[in-house]
């Protein structure tokens, strides 16, 4: 159980550094279009103040599509990644839940060795809402032990029985 928990704490954080180099990467491609959009911005500002000429090969509106695109499907990727991570996050807590629980009766075990007494009856857990619930009823009670039919005839007889030490 505990190399499950620990082992899935290791892909929670292998996924967030991964998710976490993705969203740098999606922040750059996002600043570099920025970056893209200002300058044509700037250069159509100065064409208009100077004389048109040939110059470099401007980037298309293909180009930019294309470029958005990479970035979007990036981002979607990225947040697929985060859907993944918050399942074994959520995986994770239920194993903590699982883990508790038995420790919980672990403890109660041992309590009950150390003292000799009878365990404590557990309570039932509370139904969560999240949780569906069962829908078998319960079982019947147990009935109780019937009385023997013929009475003692001699009690005392059972209680001579005493040890002598």
């Amino acid at each position: 159980m505990r190399a499950r928990y620990e082992h899935a704490l290791a892909e929670v954080a292998e996924m967030k550094r991964a998710l976490a180099e993705r969203a740098r990467h999606v922040a750059e491609l996002e600043e570099q279009l920025m970056r893209q959009v200002e300058e044509g911005a700037r250069e159509s500002a100065r064409e208009s103040r100077k004389p048109r000429r040939p110059a470099e090969p401007e980037p298309t509106e293909s180009d930019l599509s294309r470029a958005v695109a990479a970035a979007e499907a990036e981002k979607a990727l990225a947040q697929a990644e985060r859907e993944q991570l918050d399942l074994r996050e959520r995986n994770i807590r239920r194993v903590e839940r699982e883990l508790a629980g038995l420790r919980v009766q672990l403890e109660t075990e041992m309590r009950r060795r150390t003292t000799g007494s009878a365990p404590a009856t557990p309570q039932p857990d509370k139904p969560r809402p999240d949780q569906p619930q069962p829908k078998t009823e319960p079982p019947p009670p147990t009935p109780l032990p019937q009385p023997p039919s013929e009475p003692e005839l001699d009690p005392a007889a059972s209680s001579r029985w005493t040890s002598s030490r």
